[in-house]
């Protein structure tokens, strides 16, 4: 495989990661309870503040990814977003507690674990790669531009964004059905 095409792998990767992140954010935002006073770390004060604007910057750091407005910033901001929650897990764990983290809604209580913080290093690994190099294509507003510049194969950005979309449906449908088969 060429230069060029190498390019292309990378770009097309963070695309998929981009729209990815997207989604993640959005649902976690829209179905976050967030329990902020569980963490123990705020001042009581805070806490009516913090859970309240947390879940609104998942959303709209969600839509900024998924609209392609200033994808590099809005990734920066979700790794960090994604390494405070690491450590307030992982402060929590070490301390010996562990109660529903907020993030499955109401419906479904998730008690924080190792997994968790794995996940969400995961997570802003991925953010940190798609902040440090945006991929072009697909952007509104592109905004500043990363450490390094990659670029879309012509004409590829829409099959792309539909291939995505098809792969996290077919993805949200295997854990449905998942869910269903554990009752």
């Amino acid at each position: 495989m060429d230069e060029t095409g190498i390019a292309g792998v990378v770009a097309t990767t963070l695309l998929i990661t981009r729209f990815a992140m997207a989604a993640i954010f959005i649902r976690a935002g829209t179905v976050n309870q967030l329990a902020v006073a569980n963490y123990e770390i705020l001042p009581p004060s805070l806490v009516p503040a913090v859970a309240v604007s947390v879940p609104a910057g998942e959303v709209a750091g969600g839509v900024l990814l998924l609209l392609g407005v200033a994808p590099g910033m809005a990734s920066a901001v979700l790794a960090a977003l994604l390494v405070c929650f690491s450590a307030a897990i992982g402060l929590n764990l070490t301390r010996g507690r562990i109660f529903d983290c907020g993030c499955g809604g109401r419906t479904v209580p998730q008690l924080i674990s190792w997994r968790h913080v794995a996940v969400n290093v995961v997570l802003a690994a991925l953010a940190t790669c798609v902040a440090i190099a945006p991929p072009t294509g697909l952007e509104l507003l592109p905004g500043p531009r990363g450490v390094f510049s990659v670029e879309l194969p012509a004409g590829s950005g829409i099959p792309l964004l539909l291939a995505t979309v098809l792969c996290l449906l077919t993805a949200r449908m295997l854990a449905a059905a998942l869910a269903i088969r554990s009752r």
